[in-house]
């Protein structure tokens, strides 16, 4: 059976109306002003780690404490989400991130950060799993690859403008300049309160249930029920390999960039350029995963991704060869991360969709927190680079394995044939 985008001779940019145009500006900006946000920190490991005396590994728990609570982010305002509508969910989230990214830079201590960075995350998860939920339900069902990877490809642009913001601000006003720009996205949410619409399907659905005389119930506990425990935990899985096969590379490679005699301005040009691979990567992905299914294009670009990761560490003394390693490395190791969003929402239903997504993701992105931490401690033993690509690796086999045997889907249609034959003998 063909899709409706093959059915018809309409290219596919013309099957979308002003207003789902609209959505994808705003809920792109989110992601890349909350990207802009949360990879500053990445940049200024070492001087934050200088002016408070710390060691590495202890420096990088301040990137985990914006992981550690973005499950917290994502039940609360997923919840909000899918019970009160995704629009102000996904304002509250850019408010609050933005508020506590200024803040990081009024830190007056290690533990003032740490505190700080908490709220960091849970200000993004609200939004992540709002803005993704609100545009992936305002585009045609066809297209929501496309759609994942462009709202995803937010994540690159803002780490391109982190990685030029640390170029022009680090070296000549220090690394608490660098987060009180963080202010910045909280403009957004004017956009998105006078511009975007409600998602016309969490709407129809909301009304369906109304109309029935179902009650509104917290989505973050039903994910907890015999329906969708097995599913929440399986995407789970998925989405924490998925992190610790790419964070490695995002949270440490600057610090290695340093470790081999990069100055700033090379770090900020290096990673600006690995994360127009990675922009560059998120569209390339939507349109691959459209023509050759989702978990299909997940499995091959990983692959493929993994020859780059072996080469990245290969190369140290040229600029433009490691640069365009870096930019391949991004573009299909990082791009891939585009379609998860898509590949997780397909497995619930609207009433719980944003609270599944954000929980899946946001517990699996504990990972990425962990990376710096686990690559700090394998550093010790084999040193920066090798434990960057070993805990990247390690986790590419686990997602892999995750993919090939299908293992979501077997787990989601064992579920619905359990609960199926319930009701049958209720």
């Amino acid at each position: 059976m063909s899709s409706p985008e093959s059915s018809t001779a309409v290219a596919w940019y013309r099957q979308l109306n002003k207003t789902q145009w609209y959505t994808l500006l705003g809920a792109w900006m989110g992601w890349s002003l909350d990207g802009f946000d949360f990879v500053l920190i990445t940049y200024v490991l070492s001087n934050i780690a200088d002016e408070f005396h710390l060691s590495l590994a202890v420096t990088g728990t301040l990137v985990l404490a914006a992981f550690a609570t973005r499950w917290l982010g994502a039940a609360i305002l997923g919840s909000m989400s899918d019970r009160s509508g995704r629009k102000g969910a996904m304002i509250w989230g850019v408010v609050l991130y933005s508020v506590a990214t200024f803040a990081c830079g009024l830190a007056w201590s290690y533990w003032s950060l740490f505190a700080f960075r908490l709220l960091v995350g849970i200000g993004m998860a609200g939004e992540y799993s709002a803005g993704t939920t609100l545009l992936l339900e305002s585009w045609p069902r066809h297209l929501r690859n496309k759609a994942s990877g462009f709202i995803v490809s937010g994540w690159a642009m803002g780490g391109m403008l982190g990685s030029s913001a640390y170029a022009a601000i680090v070296p000549n006003w220090g690394w608490r300049a660098l987060f009180f720009i963080g202010i910045a996205p909280a403009f957004l949410t004017l956009f998105i309160r006078y511009f975007l619409p409600e998602s016309h399907e969490w709407t129809e659905a909301r009304a369906e249930a109304k109309k029935a005389g179902k009650a509104a119930g917290i989505s973050f506990f039903q994910l907890f029920s015999r329906r969708w425990l097995p599913v929440t935990a399986t995407l789970f899985i998925v989405q924490f390999s998925g992190f610790g096969m790419t964070w490695p590379i995002t949270s440490l490679m600057p610090t290695y960039l340093r470790s081999i005699q990069y100055n700033p301005i090379g770090i900020g040009q290096m990673m600006f350029i690995a994360n127009l691979g990675a922009l560059f990567g998120y569209w390339f992905g939507g349109f691959l995963a459209d023509r050759i299914g989702t978990a299909r294009a997940i499995i091959w670009t990983i692959l493929v991704s993994t020859i780059f990761l072996f080469a990245a560490f290969m190369v140290r003394d040229s600029f433009a060869i490691l640069a365009i390693i870096m930019f391949l490395l991004q573009f299909t190791r990082q791009g891939v991360a585009g379609l998860y969003p898509k590949y997780t929402t397909d497995f619930f239903d609207v009433d719980v969709r944003a609270s599944g997504l954000g929980i899946t993701y946001n517990l699996g992105s504990i990972a990425g927190g962990l990376s710096p931490v686990w690559g700090g401690a394998l550093t010790t033993v084999i040193g920066l680079g090798p434990a960057i690509l070993v805990c990247s690796l390690f986790w590419s086999i686990v997602i892999l394995a995750m993919l090939i045997f299908n293992v979501p889907k077997r787990v989601a249609d064992r579920t619905t044939r359990r609960m199926d034959a319930t009701i049958a003998h209720a």
